[in-house]
Protein backbone atom coordinates (compact mmCIF):
# COMPACT_ATOMS: atom_id res chain seq x y z
CA UNK A 1 0.00 0.00 0.00
CA UNK A 2 2.97 2.11 1.20
CA UNK A 3 4.34 1.31 -2.28
CA UNK A 4 1.42 2.54 -4.17
CA UNK A 5 1.10 6.04 -2.41
CA UNK A 6 4.87 6.66 -3.10
CA UNK A 7 3.95 5.89 -6.63
CA UNK A 8 0.86 8.32 -6.58
CA UNK A 9 3.35 10.62 -5.06
CA UNK A 10 0.62 13.15 -4.10
CA UNK A 11 -2.21 13.87 -1.18
CA UNK A 12 -4.23 15.66 -3.56
CA UNK A 13 -4.25 12.36 -5.92
CA UNK A 14 -4.86 9.92 -3.08
CA UNK A 15 -8.13 11.87 -2.07
CA UNK A 16 -9.17 12.46 -5.65
CA UNK A 17 -9.12 8.23 -5.37
CA UNK A 18 -11.04 8.24 -2.33
CA UNK A 19 -14.10 10.66 -3.92
CA UNK A 20 -13.99 8.24 -6.93
CA UNK A 21 -14.75 5.24 -4.89
CA UNK A 22 -17.43 6.64 -3.10
CA UNK A 23 -19.21 8.00 -5.89
CA UNK A 24 -19.10 4.46 -7.56
CA UNK A 25 -20.77 3.14 -4.49
CA UNK A 26 -23.12 5.92 -3.96
CA UNK A 27 -23.92 5.36 -7.64
CA UNK A 28 -24.68 1.74 -7.14
CA UNK A 29 -26.42 2.26 -4.38
CA UNK A 30 -28.70 4.82 -6.33
CA UNK A 31 -29.15 2.62 -9.76
CA UNK A 32 -29.30 -0.62 -7.74
CA UNK A 33 -32.77 -1.82 -6.44
CA UNK A 34 -34.59 -0.24 -3.31
CA UNK A 35 -37.23 -0.31 -1.41
CA UNK A 36 -37.20 2.99 0.56
CA UNK A 37 -36.13 6.47 0.10
CA UNK A 38 -33.50 8.58 0.90
CA UNK A 39 -34.29 11.82 3.44
CA UNK A 40 -33.75 14.08 0.89
CA UNK A 41 -35.30 12.22 -1.80
CA UNK A 42 -38.02 12.61 0.58
CA UNK A 43 -37.89 15.68 1.21
CA UNK A 44 -37.88 16.97 -2.44
CA UNK A 45 -41.00 14.95 -3.15
CA UNK A 46 -42.73 15.58 -0.08
CA UNK A 47 -42.18 19.44 -1.40
CA UNK A 48 -42.62 19.34 -5.17
CA UNK A 49 -46.45 17.48 -4.07
CA UNK A 50 -47.39 19.99 -1.77
CA UNK A 51 -46.42 22.66 -4.29
CA UNK A 52 -48.31 21.03 -6.91
CA UNK A 53 -51.60 21.01 -4.45
CA UNK A 54 -51.51 24.30 -3.75
CA UNK A 55 -51.72 25.12 -7.59
CA UNK A 56 -54.36 22.37 -8.53
CA UNK A 57 -56.86 23.41 -5.77
CA UNK A 58 -57.18 27.04 -7.16
CA UNK A 59 -57.20 25.69 -10.35
CA UNK A 60 -60.00 22.91 -9.68
CA UNK A 61 -62.30 25.54 -7.96
CA UNK A 62 -61.71 28.20 -11.01
CA UNK A 63 -62.37 25.63 -13.41
CA UNK A 64 -65.95 24.37 -11.44
CA UNK A 65 -66.68 27.78 -10.83
CA UNK A 66 -67.11 28.56 -14.76
CA UNK A 67 -68.56 24.92 -15.25
CA UNK A 68 -71.37 26.08 -12.43
CA UNK A 69 -71.61 29.67 -14.68
CA UNK A 70 -72.66 27.91 -17.45
CA UNK A 71 -74.99 25.37 -15.79
CA UNK A 72 -76.65 28.82 -14.08
CA UNK A 73 -77.30 30.02 -17.06
CA UNK A 74 -79.28 26.73 -18.21
CA UNK A 75 -80.96 26.48 -15.13
CA UNK A 76 -82.16 29.95 -15.38
CA UNK A 77 -83.26 29.73 -19.22
CA UNK A 78 -85.47 26.53 -18.07
CA UNK A 79 -86.74 28.27 -14.89
CA UNK A 80 -87.87 31.61 -17.27
CA UNK A 81 -89.65 28.36 -19.66
CA UNK A 82 -91.51 27.24 -16.54
CA UNK A 83 -92.46 30.37 -15.47
CA UNK A 84 -94.25 31.73 -18.62
CA UNK A 85 -95.72 27.73 -18.57
CA UNK A 86 -97.72 28.63 -15.02
CA UNK A 87 -98.70 31.80 -15.89
CA UNK A 88 -100.10 30.94 -19.41
CA UNK A 89 -101.90 27.98 -17.19
CA UNK A 90 -103.20 30.82 -14.44
CA UNK A 91 -104.67 32.87 -17.06
CA UNK A 92 -106.32 29.14 -18.68
CA UNK A 93 -107.92 28.84 -14.85
CA UNK A 94 -109.12 32.29 -14.86
CA UNK A 95 -110.59 32.18 -18.05
CA UNK A 96 -112.19 28.41 -17.35
CA UNK A 97 -113.46 29.97 -14.02
CA UNK A 98 -114.96 32.91 -15.79
CA UNK A 99 -116.32 30.38 -18.15
CA UNK A 100 -117.95 28.18 -15.54
CA UNK A 101 -119.22 31.71 -14.12
CA UNK A 102 -121.08 32.76 -16.77
CA UNK A 103 -122.37 29.15 -17.93
CA UNK A 104 -123.70 28.62 -14.29
CA UNK A 105 -125.13 32.23 -14.51
CA UNK A 106 -126.73 31.78 -17.69
CA UNK A 107 -128.41 28.24 -16.80
CA UNK A 108 -130.60 30.36 -13.71
CA UNK A 109 -131.28 33.27 -15.78
CA UNK A 110 -132.88 30.62 -18.63
CA UNK A 111 -134.35 28.55 -15.72
CA UNK A 112 -133.05 25.39 -17.04
CA UNK A 113 -135.20 22.05 -16.77
CA UNK A 114 -133.68 19.32 -15.75
CA UNK A 115 -133.80 17.87 -19.12
CA UNK A 116 -131.59 20.49 -20.41
CA UNK A 117 -129.24 20.23 -17.43
CA UNK A 118 -128.75 16.71 -18.96
CA UNK A 119 -128.37 17.93 -22.51
CA UNK A 120 -125.73 20.17 -21.86
CA UNK A 121 -123.53 17.49 -20.54
CA UNK A 122 -122.11 14.83 -22.84
CA UNK A 123 -119.81 11.85 -23.62
CA UNK A 124 -118.52 9.81 -26.48
CA UNK A 125 -118.73 6.82 -27.65
CA UNK A 126 -116.05 5.36 -29.76
CA UNK A 127 -117.09 4.12 -33.28
CA UNK A 128 -114.88 2.17 -36.19
CA UNK A 129 -116.15 3.26 -39.66
CA UNK A 130 -117.11 0.26 -41.25
CA UNK A 131 -118.07 1.70 -44.40
CA UNK A 132 -118.51 4.65 -46.46
CA UNK A 133 -120.87 5.72 -48.92
CA UNK A 134 -119.76 8.74 -51.48
CA UNK A 135 -122.69 9.44 -53.47
CA UNK A 136 -122.65 13.23 -53.90
CA UNK A 137 -126.65 13.40 -53.06
CA UNK A 138 -126.74 11.47 -50.05
CA UNK A 139 -123.24 10.81 -48.31
CA UNK A 140 -123.18 8.50 -45.94
CA UNK A 141 -120.78 6.61 -43.51
CA UNK A 142 -121.49 3.31 -41.48
CA UNK A 143 -119.80 2.33 -37.80
CA UNK A 144 -120.24 -0.26 -35.83
CA UNK A 145 -121.85 0.48 -32.82
CA UNK A 146 -125.86 1.09 -32.79
CA UNK A 147 -128.72 0.59 -30.53
CA UNK A 148 -127.46 -2.02 -27.86
CA UNK A 149 -124.51 0.58 -27.58
CA UNK A 150 -126.92 3.16 -26.95
CA UNK A 151 -126.76 5.30 -29.48
CA UNK A 152 -129.85 6.51 -31.19
CA UNK A 153 -131.32 8.71 -34.21
CA UNK A 154 -130.21 12.05 -33.88
CA UNK A 155 -127.20 11.73 -31.89
CA UNK A 156 -124.26 13.93 -32.84
CA UNK A 157 -120.84 12.28 -34.48
CA UNK A 158 -117.89 13.69 -34.57
CA UNK A 159 -114.12 12.86 -35.31
CA UNK A 160 -110.88 14.37 -33.45
CA UNK A 161 -111.48 17.74 -35.43
CA UNK A 162 -115.06 18.20 -35.25
CA UNK A 163 -118.63 17.17 -35.83
CA UNK A 164 -119.04 15.05 -39.17
CA UNK A 165 -122.87 14.47 -39.09
CA UNK A 166 -125.88 13.40 -36.99
CA UNK A 167 -126.88 9.76 -36.47
CA UNK A 168 -129.95 8.79 -39.24
CA UNK A 169 -130.54 5.12 -38.98
CA UNK A 170 -129.54 2.15 -36.36
CA UNK A 171 -129.71 -1.51 -36.11
CA UNK A 172 -128.57 -3.18 -33.24
CA UNK A 173 -124.84 -3.16 -33.57
CA UNK A 174 -124.37 -1.11 -36.48
CA UNK A 175 -125.64 3.01 -37.39
CA UNK A 176 -125.57 4.99 -40.59
CA UNK A 177 -124.40 8.74 -40.39
CA UNK A 178 -125.83 11.36 -42.25
CA UNK A 179 -122.87 13.89 -43.39
CA UNK A 180 -123.02 17.65 -42.39
CA UNK A 181 -122.23 18.24 -45.81
CA UNK A 182 -125.74 17.28 -46.99
CA UNK A 183 -127.24 19.56 -45.16
CA UNK A 184 -129.97 21.13 -47.12
CA UNK A 185 -132.75 23.70 -46.87
CA UNK A 186 -134.97 22.30 -49.48
CA UNK A 187 -134.35 18.22 -48.08
CA UNK A 188 -137.38 17.15 -45.59
CA UNK A 189 -134.42 15.00 -43.95
CA UNK A 190 -131.80 17.27 -43.42
CA UNK A 191 -131.54 19.18 -40.37
CA UNK A 192 -130.71 22.40 -38.22
CA UNK A 193 -128.16 23.01 -35.54
CA UNK A 194 -128.30 25.69 -33.12
CA UNK A 195 -124.67 27.39 -32.91
CA UNK A 196 -122.68 29.95 -30.80
CA UNK A 197 -119.40 31.40 -31.02
CA UNK A 198 -116.68 30.32 -28.42
CA UNK A 199 -115.97 32.80 -26.14
CA UNK A 200 -118.99 35.07 -26.87
CA UNK A 201 -121.93 34.23 -25.05
CA UNK A 202 -125.53 35.22 -26.38
CA UNK A 203 -124.20 34.97 -29.58
CA UNK A 204 -126.78 32.57 -31.59
CA UNK A 205 -127.43 31.48 -35.43
CA UNK A 206 -128.43 28.52 -37.02
CA UNK A 207 -126.38 26.38 -39.41
CA UNK A 208 -128.84 24.49 -41.85
CA UNK A 209 -127.63 24.41 -44.76
CA UNK A 210 -123.94 23.63 -46.63
CA UNK A 211 -122.28 25.39 -49.92
CA UNK A 212 -121.10 22.41 -51.94
CA UNK A 213 -119.67 25.21 -54.34
CA UNK A 214 -117.73 27.31 -51.39
CA UNK A 215 -117.34 24.04 -49.23
CA UNK A 216 -118.65 26.42 -46.20
CA UNK A 217 -121.54 25.44 -43.76
CA UNK A 218 -123.90 28.35 -43.74
CA UNK A 219 -124.75 30.18 -40.32
CA UNK A 220 -127.90 32.45 -40.76
CA UNK A 221 -130.01 34.07 -38.35
CA UNK A 222 -127.26 36.05 -36.57
CA UNK A 223 -128.34 39.35 -35.19
CA UNK A 224 -126.07 42.77 -35.98
CA UNK A 225 -128.29 45.02 -33.74
CA UNK A 226 -125.96 44.31 -30.17
CA UNK A 227 -122.54 44.48 -30.31
CA UNK A 228 -121.97 42.19 -27.51
CA UNK A 229 -123.53 39.11 -29.99
CA UNK A 230 -121.14 40.22 -33.26
CA UNK A 231 -119.71 36.86 -34.88
CA UNK A 232 -116.44 37.82 -36.57
CA UNK A 233 -113.95 36.33 -39.31
CA UNK A 234 -111.97 32.88 -37.22
CA UNK A 235 -114.30 32.93 -34.42
CA UNK A 236 -114.99 29.23 -33.66
CA UNK A 237 -118.37 28.02 -33.75
CA UNK A 238 -119.64 25.04 -31.69
CA UNK A 239 -123.55 23.89 -30.58
CA UNK A 240 -125.21 25.85 -28.55
CA UNK A 241 -127.42 23.17 -26.92
CA UNK A 242 -130.48 25.21 -27.47
CA UNK A 243 -133.49 23.23 -28.52
CA UNK A 244 -132.20 19.69 -26.66
CA UNK A 245 -130.73 18.20 -29.76
CA UNK A 246 -127.24 18.31 -29.74
CA UNK A 247 -125.40 18.90 -26.39
CA UNK A 248 -123.46 21.90 -26.43
CA UNK A 249 -119.63 22.54 -27.29
CA UNK A 250 -119.46 20.44 -30.53
CA UNK A 251 -116.91 22.18 -32.72
CA UNK A 252 -118.67 22.85 -36.07
CA UNK A 253 -116.10 24.91 -37.87
CA UNK A 254 -114.35 28.31 -38.50
CA UNK A 255 -116.04 31.39 -39.64
CA UNK A 256 -114.49 32.83 -43.59
CA UNK A 257 -116.50 35.46 -44.21
CA UNK A 258 -119.57 37.14 -43.08
CA UNK A 259 -121.80 38.62 -45.03
CA UNK A 260 -125.50 40.92 -44.79
CA UNK A 261 -128.74 38.98 -45.29
CA UNK A 262 -131.00 40.28 -47.88
CA UNK A 263 -132.74 42.76 -45.89
CA UNK A 264 -129.87 43.44 -43.59
CA UNK A 265 -131.58 42.57 -40.43
CA UNK A 266 -129.28 39.47 -39.52
CA UNK A 267 -125.92 37.95 -41.16
CA UNK A 268 -124.97 35.06 -42.38
CA UNK A 269 -121.59 33.38 -41.79
CA UNK A 270 -119.69 31.27 -44.16
CA UNK A 271 -118.19 28.40 -41.77
CA UNK A 272 -115.38 26.36 -42.58
CA UNK A 273 -115.58 22.83 -40.87
CA UNK A 274 -112.67 21.48 -38.85
CA UNK A 275 -113.50 17.85 -39.89
CA UNK A 276 -111.78 16.65 -42.98
CA UNK A 277 -114.06 13.92 -44.15
CA UNK A 278 -111.27 12.27 -45.62
CA UNK A 279 -110.11 8.25 -44.83
CA UNK A 280 -112.02 8.40 -41.43
CA UNK A 281 -110.76 5.18 -39.52
CA UNK A 282 -112.39 6.45 -35.84
CA UNK A 283 -115.14 8.31 -35.11
CA UNK A 284 -117.26 9.74 -31.96
CA UNK A 285 -120.86 9.40 -31.18
CA UNK A 286 -122.00 12.25 -29.00
CA UNK A 287 -124.05 10.79 -26.64
CA UNK A 288 -126.14 13.36 -23.99
CA UNK A 289 -125.95 13.27 -20.28
CA UNK A 290 -123.19 12.03 -17.86
CA UNK A 291 -121.12 8.83 -18.96
CA UNK A 292 -122.58 5.46 -16.93
CA UNK A 293 -121.28 4.36 -14.09
CA UNK A 294 -118.46 1.67 -14.46
CA UNK A 295 -120.65 -1.61 -15.12
CA UNK A 296 -123.69 0.04 -16.55
CA UNK A 297 -124.27 -1.17 -19.37
CA UNK A 298 -127.83 0.18 -19.92
CA UNK A 299 -128.48 2.42 -23.05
Amino acid sequence: MFELFRMLGSRKLFVLLIVLVLFIALMGVTLGDRIGLTWPEKFVKDTVGYTQKLVNKPASALSGFFEDISELGGVYEENERLRIKVAELDRALIDYDNLKTVNESLKKDLKFTEKQKLNSSKHYRFAQVISVNEDVNNPTVNIDVGAKDGVAVGMAVTSIEGMVGIISTTTDYTSTIQLITSLSLTSPDSYAISATATGKPGTFGIVESYDVKEKRLVMTGIKNDDPKKVIDVNDVIVTSGSGGVFPAGIVLGKVRAIESSEFGLTKTAKILPTASFVEWKDLFVVVPGPEPAEGDDTP
